[in-house]
């Protein structure tokens, strides 16, 4: 137990605002995800039952959580416990099979292929399956898991995976290997020897999140479970609950959900949040919500826009009224046009197709515009369909440091912010 509660908060909120990992409140929306990959980690260590399993989602979707999650609270059991072994492998660090079986040795303590670092591959691939096949039921299980997992795919033939599957078919020795990744098709690209062996669950994190759930999350990793110091746990909580109230800090929130929705993003926001704490005034306030928010979400299509001329700013403007109008849907140019020809209308103004279509080619090409399907397709341009890539606070922004820009354009940019 730590002495001095200022070392404490900072290991705490440290911990809580960790890239990977610690998503307790999500963990109660994948509740049945949960039971499901620990009764198969369960299975294998007390009924000598092998399995293979990929967790598959997008970064940030809560899949290292609910495995860091499920990994501990089976092994707060005595029994799995001392009936599993633990090998973890990353497909970042174990850039070709020689590298993994190396690690898989050192982890399992394979004093025979450690003794020999200068063996060949084949060799050591050997003496692994040799050691693992020659358990019974009765022997320890192994949980492998697979970070990374898409990289393993592209090691030469696959060796590595497809022994592991196998040693996991034949039930020879109990093993569960767990591959993580976030290629949605990753069953695509295994070999069919390796397809043939893998058992073909797959625990799936695609879900949406709300913007309540989100603003829950923040108050989950902003506030303290366990504290040494009673009092000061409950103080920091109810400071933090309050300052969740306060209106511009949900708004900044709110943008940053607009934004992205991963944990992994909200935590960077936090992150930045809390470095300004002080050992002399460990209280957070909103101007630390403001700054992190400024330094986090600082991005380069603020200064594109900047440097657009006043008939892209002008099309942007007419994409953000279409956005609205047919909520988030797709739309071409020619739509995009019609819709800037009722604005230029109504105040006398002409501009020839050929010239905004230009404006319209050049957005494409500074992404502000992105089409909604391969642009090298025989569509054309003008009838493809895209979508806008620019939100309203981006644009709002630029309103306010644009030079010379017409009023009545600044008015239409407003109710199409007040739509």
């Amino acid at each position: 137990m730590l002495s001095d509660p200022w070392e404490e908060l900072c290991l705490k909120l440290r911990y809580q605002l960790k890239p990977y990992g610690y998503c307790g409140h999500l963990l109660q929306l994948l509740e049945s995800k949960v039971h499901h990959l620990e009764d198969m980690i369960k299975r294998t260590a007390l009924m000598s039952e092998s399995n293979s399993v990929l967790i598959i989602g997008p970064r940030g979707s809560g899949k290292s959580a609910l495995l860091e999650h499920v990994i501990d609270k089976s092994f707060e059991s005595k029994l799995v416990k001392g009936n599993m072994l633990y090998v973890s492998l990353n497909g970042l660090i174990h850039t070709n099979d020689n590298l993994a079986l190396t690690d898989i040795a050192r982890q399992l303590k394979l004093n025979e292929i450690e003794d020999r670092p200068s063996g060949s591959f084949s060799e050591k691939l050997r003496i692994l399956l040799s050691t693992l096949k020659s358990g019974t039921q009765a022997t320890k299980s192994v949980l492998f898991v697979i970070d990374n997992f898409d990289l393993f795919c592209t090691h030469k033939n696959q060796t590595l995976l497809y022994n592991l599957f196998d040693v996991a078919q034949s039930q020879q020795t109990p093993i569960c290997v767990v591959g993580m990744c976030s290629r949605p098709d990753v069953l695509q690209i295994l070999e069919n020897r390796v397809n043939s062996r893998f058992s073909h669950q797959k625990i799936l994190l695609f879900q949406e999140i709300t913007f309540e759930e989100y603003f829950e999350a923040a108050k989950t990793f902003l506030c303290l479970k366990k504290f040494s110091d009673k009092k000061f746990l409950n103080k920091w909580n109810a400071e933090v609950d309050n300052l969740l109230k306060d209106p511009s800090v949900k708004n900044i929130l709110e943008r940053r959900f607009n934004c992205s929705n991963t944990m992994r993003d909200l935590k960077e926001l936090l992150a930045l949040v809390v470095q300004n704490l002080k050992c002399s005034y460990p209280k957070l306030t909103a101007k630390d919500f403001e700054r992190a928010y400024d330094q986090c979400c600082a991005d380069s299509k603020s200064d594109l826009l900047l440097g657009l001329s006043l008939l892209e700013i002008t099309l942007i403007i007419a994409m953000m009224h279409l956005t609205n109008i047919y909520d988030g849907e797709p739309f071409n140019f020619e739509i995009v046009y019609n819709e800037v020809s009722k604005y230029w209308s109504k105040r006398n103004w002409s501009i020839e197709k050929p010239v905004a279509m230009k404006a319209f080619e050049h957005l494409l090409e500074l992404e502000l515009v992105k089409p909604c399907h391969d642009s090298s397709s025989d569509v054309l341009k003008r009838f493809m369909p895209v979508r806008l890539l620019v939100d309203i606070d981006q644009v709002k922004e630029t309103v306010e440091k644009y030079q010379n820009l017409p009023v009545s354009l600044k008015r239409w940019i407003e109710s199409s912010i007040d739509v």
